[in-house]
């Protein structure tokens, strides 16, 4: 059993939980909010800005491959051509993803330091995931546009505007490292919301379903899944930043009030609390069993209702024919 210093060490713990969180409550809300709204506001711009880029088909690259006479300009070249043509609208997209993802480290070092609190064993690897992957997603993000806007002035200002100048600008170091360097950060950024997800749900922070759908927020930024638009990224972020603002419709989970782990009941705890409160409301009847009491009342039912058992009919005597007493007679 936990001592009485144990005991008050607690709960001074939990009251100075309580009151960091009071402090930057705020700012974690106002973070969530920023990082859904910049993340939703980015996904559509670049879906907008994208749906002019010329495509590629197989069958006309291959003819372009395989053809003795490339067509002027080339298949790629259109789409280097394109690229310096939006390249203000590109760097503009860049600039607000850069921003969502800093929003997004920044939401997750909240959430971070409000599992700690409440889980001490959990690692600060995951914080260290958290900003490298939204720092690496920024400033990657920048650099590429950056840099495939400078290379695509320079092929559009030039000669050679053939299909391999086109993919060397497409494939040029800048560019490649930058590309690298932003799947690393989205690596890290999808470790750091599945494990989050999962602790603060353990500690009670969290509810099943935006545990849950945290771990597949993680789950979508590594491996993009249906609608190119961030909607389910989006949702979590603006529903964690009600939490964080205490604004939760139905109350706040009770680890956000009490500034303790307040893990929820597994389906077996679930279960027996069920139990016992069909046995309370059983002894507050008085302990009667309804199926004891009902099953007389039942036998008597059938009993009244099976019909008396009526006697067999006699069988009437059996009179002798006229004929079987001239026989005797005869015989006489």
């Amino acid at each position: 059993m936990a001592t009485r210093d144990e005991t008050h060490a607690d709960v001074a713990v939990a009251e100075q939980t309580l009151e960091d969180e009071q402090r930057r409550r705020v700012q974690a809300g106002a973070s969530a909010f920023a990082a859904g709204i910049l993340t939703m506001a980015g996904g559509a711009l670049a879906a907008i800005v994208y749906s002019g880029l010329p495509t590629v088909p197989i069958v006309d690259s291959l003819r372009e491959r395989l053809g003795s006479g490339e067509p002027e300009p080339g298949i790629k070249a259109r789409q280097v051509l394109w690229y310096d043509d939006n390249a203000l609208a590109l760097i503009g997209i860049s600039i607000v993803l850069a921003l969502a993802a800093a929003a997004i480290g920044l939401t997750l070092v909240h959430l971070y330091r409000s599992t700690k609190a409440r889980r001490p064993d959990l690692s600060r690897f995951v914080v260290y995931a958290a900003v490298a992957g939204s720092v690496f997603v920024a400033v990657a993000g920048l650099v590429q546009a950056i840099g495939v806007s400078v290379e695509v002035s320079s092929f559009a200002g030039g000669s050679d505007q053939s299909s391999d100048a086109a993919g060397d600008v497409l494939q040029s170091p800048v560019v490649v490292a930058a590309l690298l360097l932003r799947q690393l950060g989205v690596f890290a950024l999808g470790f750091a919301f599945v494990l989050l997800a999962l602790n603060a749900m353990r500690v009670g922070l969290l509810t099943r379903f935006m545990g849950v759908l945290g771990i597949i927020v993680g789950v979508l930024f590594i491996i993009p899944l249906g609608s190119s638009l961030p909607i389910v990224q989006a949702f979590w972020l603006c529903a964690l930043g009600a939490l964080f603002l205490g604004k939760w419709q139905g109350g706040l989970p009770p680890a956000w009030v009490t500034g303790a782990a307040q893990p929820w009941p597994t389906q077996q705890e679930l279960r027996e609390a069920r139990m016992e409160r069909q046995a309370e409301k059983a002894d507050a009847r008085g302990g009667e069993d309804t199926d004891d009491d009902d099953a007389p009342k039942r036998r008597g039912r059938r009993e009244r209702a099976d019909p008396p058992e009526t006697p067999a009919p006699e069988m009437p005597e059996r009179r002798p024919h006229p004929s079987s007493k001239k026989r005797k007679r005869k015989r006489r």
